[in-house]
């Protein structure tokens, strides 16, 4: 389960991503079946994929496709009896922990070098106020240092942070479904978002190109 958020996706959800491209399936084979589907099958069926957009949906199937690469036999459990399915949520229980554990390894390696380049622009200009490497405390870590928050801030109300970050701090919810704003290109990062075009911009965040 480590190879999985180091070559396909860092925070892939192993149950929902499962979960999501089985109903895609069903959804695909009810209609080539001559048999009348039951309603209230569908019903459900249907309120869980509205929830999922047609981009969720994509990646979704994109993760299931490279995990069965490397673990086939995950969809004999997937579309097996009751006792197999049973047996498939145990094993994507115990690899969503490991792919926990091999994030946290990982991230401790960068814990130290942090301050050098968590910039917007590290080799422009360092972080305001600077995080020193023996620095015990957390009060300018995360979410508390403003620069930091401007990055992890998600991307569609990333312009009006930067427009007033002291308005805006501790207002705007962050959840895990929603792109932060250093994914995006822009000074600061995503401050120049187009919500009608949100695939303007997208992944040309400096980190990401650097990487690349």
């Amino acid at each position: 389960a480590c190879w999985i958020p180091h070559t396909i996706n860092m925070f892939c959800s192993l149950n929902d991503t499962f979960h999501i491209v089985m109903l895609m399936e069903e959804e695909e084979a009810s209609k080539v079946l001559d048999s009348l589907e039951n309603e209230d099958i569908k019903a459900q069926r249907d309120q869980v994929l509205s929830y999922v957009g047609k981009d969720a949906q994509e990646q979704h199937i994109r993760n299931y496709s490279k995990i069965l690469v490397g673990a086939p036999y995950l969809r004999k459990l997937a579309h097996g009896n009751l006792k197999q399915q049973a047996e498939l949520h145990t094993i994507l229980a115990e690899m969503q922990v490991i792919m926990g554990q091999a994030r946290s390894d990982d991230a401790s390696y960068l814990k130290n070098c942090i301050a050098q380049y968590a910039a917007p622009d590290p080799s422009d200009k360092e972080l305001e106020p600077p995080i020193y490497t023996d620095n015990k405390s957390h009060t300018l870590l995360g979410v508390n240092h403003p620069q930091l928050t401007g990055m992890l801030c998600p991307i569609k109300p990333a312009k009006v942070y930067h427009e007033d970050p002291k308005k805006y701090n501790g207002v705007i919810r962050m959840h895990s479904t929603a792109w932060p704003a250093f994914i995006y290109e822009g000074t600061p990062p995503g401050k120049d978002f187009n919500l009608d075009n949100v695939q303007e911009r997208f992944l040309k965040g400096y980190y990401l190109t650097c990487g690349i």
